[in-house]
C-alpha cells in the first residue's frame, strides 16, 4: 500500500456554497479507503460567523478581500501554517488572488489552484467571454454595448436582457420590454459601480445546463467532464438530472480547453433547438 500523503490546504470564503462545495470534497476524499491524500483544511474568512470556520481542522479570520493587507494575511498564512494548496472560495476573491499567484507561489511553498490571470479576466467580463466566443466559433447569445442598443433592439426586438458584465448569480438582472425600461437598468447597473451589457434572450423553453469540466495543469487535456439539466426557480436551481448529455459535455469541454482554463471551471449553456 503506498504512504498516505498529508497535504494542507487553505480554502477561503468559507461562508458561501462554493467553499462549502471545496470543503465537503476534500472531506470526502479523505473518506476515502483508497486515499493516497489526506487534507489538513484550514478555513479562512472575514466574518466569525462562517459556518465553515467550524467544519475544518483549524479556522482563521481574514481581512476583506478588498482590504490593502488581504495578500499579506494570505502569505501570512500560507508560511506560517505551510500550506501545500490555496482554493479561492468566492467570485470576489479570483482577480484578487490571481493577480498575486505568482507572488504567493514565489514566496511560499503553496500553489494557488487556479486559472492564469488572462483566463481569469475574461471569464469575470461577460462581453470579454463574448468575444472570446465569437472568435473562436464557439455557441454565444448575441451580446451587445449600450451604445449599440438602438442597432441591437432593432435586429432581436424585445425583450432581451440587460446584466452587468461582472455580475454573478442573477444579481441587477433586467429582462426589459421597452426602451425605458432599458435605460432604467442599465442607469442601475452604472449606480451600482458596474457595466451594463445587453444580450439577446433565449425563452425559458430553452433546457438550461451547468457543466463542471476539469483541465489539467497545463491546459492540454479534459480529465473529467459532467453536466446537468437544470429547472431554475427565482435564479436558484429547483431540480436538476444529471445524464451523459453528450453534445452539451462536448461543448464545455471545447470551450474550456480553447479558453486555456486549468482545474475546475463551470459552464452554463442553454440548448436551443432548431
Amino acid at each position: 500500500m503506498s504512504p498516505i500523503m498529508n497535504v494542507k490546504v487553505l480554502v477561503t470564503a468559507v461562508g458561501g456554497i462554493v467553499a462549502q462545495g471545496i470543503i465537503k470534497s476534500l472531506k470526502l476524499a479523505n473518506l476515502s479507503d483508497n486515499a493516497v491524500v489526506k487534507y489538513r483544511i484550514t478555513a479562512g474568512d472575514m466574518s466569525a460567523q462562517a459556518a465553515g470556520l467550524y467544519r475544518c481542522d483549524n479556522g482563521i479570520l481574514l481581512p476583506s478581500a478588498t482590504s490593502t493587507d488581504y495578500i499579506e494575511s494570505i502569505l501570512k498564512i500560507a508560511r506560517d501554517e505551510d500550506m501545500d494548496a490555496i482554493y479561492i472560495g468566492s467570485d470576489e476573491e479570483l482577480l484578487i488572488i490571481g493577480n498575486s499567484k505568482k507572488r504567493i507561489e514565489s514566496e511560499s511553498k503553496a500553489k494557488v489552484l487556479s486559472s492564469p490571470i488572462d483566463v481569469l479576466t475574461t471569464a469575470r467580463d461577460k462581453w470579454k467571454t463574448f468575444l472570446f466566443l465569437k472568435e473562436n466559433n464557439l455557441p454565444v447569445a448575441e451580446s451587445a454595448l449600450p451604445a449599440d442598443d438602438e442597432k441591437f433592439v432593432k435586429e432581436f426586438g424585445y425583450p432581451i436582457v440587460v446584466k452587468p458584465r461582472e455580475g454573478y448569480g442573477s444579481l441587477y438582472f433586467y429582462l426589459v420590454r421597452c426602451k425605458s425600461e432599458m435605460q432604467q437598468a442599465i442607469s442601475n447597473i452604472q449606480k451600482a459601480g458596474w457595466h451594463a451589457l445587453l444580450q439577446e434572450y433565449l425563452n425559458e423553453n430553452n433546457t438550461e445546463y451547468t457543466s463542471g469540466v476539469t483541465i489539467d495543469r497545463f491546459g492540454k487535456y479534459v480529465m473529467s467532464s459532467v453536466s446537468i439539466q437544470k429547472t431554475l426557480k427565482n435564479g436558484q436551481t429547483y431540480k436538476a438530472f444529471i445524464d451523459d448529455y453528450k453534445e452539451v459535455r462536448r461543448s464545455s469541454e471545447e470551450a474550456a480547453l480553447k479558453l486555456g482554463a486549468r482545474g475546475a471551471i463551470n459552464i452554463q449553456a442553454k440548448l436551443i433547438e432548431n
